[in-house]
């Protein structure tokens, strides 16, 4: 949500709407997370960070590219995130990842395990980036113009993602436990991996890749159960009215976890839902983040109950040394 300034941000702006109209819950808000990242990623800002605050509600943002997050192997297969080959002449596969990125893994029973990092956020596996790198990252997180400028030069210089998407899947089909899984899918080109999950029909190895998300969902669903909090999902404009949408809910129904659909809310106020976006950038607009804001505040005032603690005991949690 770096596209705009922090009162403008979601939970911000629900802080603010619910002193307004619901001052009696006296709520208040806390965000987490960070670029690139889906639901199994975002498990160690939960145990690092929100438990400490004991909430009431969790809300988990689903938007477009969350399946393909969550699944380790289509995050190997982007070339911006990890793994990545090495320049050895096999072509061998090298593992490569944040050391706060939890591992989830397939067991030989077929059932998945996450395995947690154990070193300290944000903390990076990754070579500190050059000092010419840290001064354009920081030029374009501060100046319109060096992100316009950085935007014109992919475009007249566009990175090889085609040539190393298939290699790496390539190199993927030569490891043992990926080579089963790719059978019969050969793509000719990166497509948007997003896409493929509005397709009917899916590959044994999007459906497989479907389980990571479902885990996920799991993983934060005891952690509210143990911790004495409840659990939605709010999902982003890109994930109405699609198969995407219908995959997610399926999985939501089965572990009891409602779904709060910003698009939905945007369509009943009987506004546009592309004003919820950038005209060159799908990320939210200061109108989004206000929906998506507006559209969590309905549903809690409409169901009370959601901040209220259980009756039963609450775990109590210490930080993690």
């Amino acid at each position: 949500a770096k596209e705009v300034p922090i009162h403008d941000k979601f939970h911000v702006r629900l802080e603010a709407l619910a002193a307004d109209e619901l001052p009696h819950l006296n709520i208040t808000t806390s965000a987490f997370g960070i670029l690139d990242t889906g639901q199994v990623q975002q498990l160690p800002f939960y145990d690092e960070y929100a438990r400490l605050l004991h909430p009431k509600l969790l809300v988990l943002v689903f938007t477009h590219n969350d399946f393909t997050n969550n699944t380790p192997v289509l995050r190997a297969l982007n070339p911006v995130l990890y793994p990545v080959l090495d320049n050895s002449l096999n072509g061998k596969l090298r593992g490569v990842r944040l050391s706060w990125e939890p591992a989830v893994r397939r067991r030989p029973d077929g059932k998945l395990e996450l395995s947690l990092p154990q070193a300290p956020l944000p903390s990076s596996s990754r070579a500190r980036p050059s000092w010419a790198a840290r001064a354009m990252e920081a030029a374009v997180n501060r100046s319109w113009l060096a992100s316009w400028l950085r935007g014109k030069k992919k475009a007249l210089f566009p990175p090889d993602r085609e040539h190393r998407f298939l290699r790496t899947l390539e190199a993927l089909r030569r490891q043992p436990d990926y080579a089963a899984l790719l059978e019969g899918w050969r793509p000719a080109k990166k497509p948007l991996m997003f896409r493929i999950f509005n397709r009917r029909n899916l590959h044994p190895f999007f459906e497989d890749a479907l389980q990571y998300t479902r885990f996920a969902l799991e993983q934060f669903q005891q952690r509210a159960d143990r911790d004495g909090a409840k659990l939605v999902i709010l999902t982003s404009y890109r994930v109405h009215g699609n198969l995407m949408f219908e995959r997610l809910s399926q999985m939501a129904a089965a572990l009891d976890i409602p779904v709060i659909d910003q698009a939905d809310y945007i369509i009943r106020q009987g506004a546009e839902i592309g004003d919820a976006r950038w005209r060159h950038d799908g990320h939210w607009t200061p109108a989004g983040h206000r929906w998506a804001a507006e559209a969590l505040l309905e549903y809690i005032e409409e169901h009370p109950a959601t901040c209220d603690r259980p009756t039963g005991p609450v775990t109590l949690l210490e930080p993690t040394p």
